[in-house]
This record gives structure tokens, C-alpha cells and sequence, in this order.
């Protein structure tokens, strides 16, 4: 079942990476709100999901097995909070800066991520082509390109 959310979670990033570039120099308020909804919002509640219900299968997925999977839920959590704060921003009217930074906000916390895989990847004795390729340079990709929507996003209403 963590794969299927991971996999939902790709196409929920996807999507919101596509329509910010499609929303871009035409509707700034809809490029971040697109961006925010799909990169953050779904994409954190998949996650939290994926990290907290289903942390057995998660865990296994990403070939971190454990019989304390307290950071996951941490993990999870902090991924639902992101997702809550975003769900409340797109309520608000003219909340385009909250959504920005929202997305920043994110951004950074994946890049952490990012960080995390790669150390793992180059300090393991076994090499996985997914930690490498999928967690560390699709993430380090990934949140660069929320990053740019964000600044974006950030300058229009500046």
C-alpha cells in the first residue's frame, strides 16, 4: 500500500509542477494556489498517510525497517501539518503569501529530506539506485522547482 500511496504522491507532485508551469506569468495567484494544493496539500496528506498508517509497508519501501517507528510518525506529522496549514491558506482570501511561503516551507523540509537520502546512499554499504536517483536528486529537483514557484509567487504580490 506505500508504494500505491508514493506512486499517488509523485502523481500529486506531478501535477502541481505541471500546472505551475502552465499558470506561469499568466495567473500568479493560480500558479501558487495549483502549486500549493497538489505539491503540498494531497502530496503531505499521502505522506502522512503513507508514514503513520501504513509505516510498516513505508519502511519497507524505503528499506529502513524498524520496530520503533516513532520518527516515521514524526515524519508523518510534520508532513500533515504542512498539508493542514495549506488546506486553511487556500480557504483565506488573497492567502497567496501564506501559500508561498507554505510551499518554501515544504521546499526546505523536503530538501532536509533530500539531504538525509543522500547521506544515506554514500554512507551505506549497499547502494540503491531508488535512494539515489528517486529520493535524493528527483526530491533535490522536486523542491527546487517549488522553491522557484514559491519566489515566484512571492515577487508577483511584492
Amino acid at each position: 500500500m506505500a508504494r500505491t500511496l508514493n506512486l499517488l504522491g509523485i502523481a500529486s507532485g506531478s501535477t502541481g509542477i505541471f500546472l505551475g508551469f502552465f499558470f506561469l506569468g499568466e495567473d500568479a495567484s493560480l500558479m501558487i494556489r495549483m502549486v500549493a494544493l497538489f505539491t503540498v496539500g494531497i502530496n503531505g496528506t499521502l505522506a502522512f498517510v503513507r508514514h503513520v498508517i501504513f509505516h510498516k509497508s513505508d519502511a519497507e519501501r524505503m528499506g529502513w525497517k524498524t520496530d520503533r517507528p516513532d520518527w516515521m510518525f514524526e515524519v508523518g506529522f510534520a508532513n500533515l501539518a504542512f498539508a493542514v496549514a495549506t488546506f486553511i491558506a487556500l480557504l483565506i482570501k488573497n492567502g497567496e503569501t501564506s501559500l508561498a511561503v507554505l510551499t518554501a516551507g515544504f521546499a526546505v523540509y523536503l530538501l532536509q529530506a533530500a539531504t538525509l537520502h543522500a547521506y544515506r546512499y554514500f554512507t551505506d554499504e549497499e547502494k540503491s539506485a531508488g535512494r539515489l536517483w528517486r529520493s535524493f536528486l528527483l526530491t533535490i529537483l522536486f523542491a527546487g522547482m517549488m522553491l522557484f514557484f514559491a519566489v515566484n509567487a512571492l515577487s508577483a504580490n511584492n
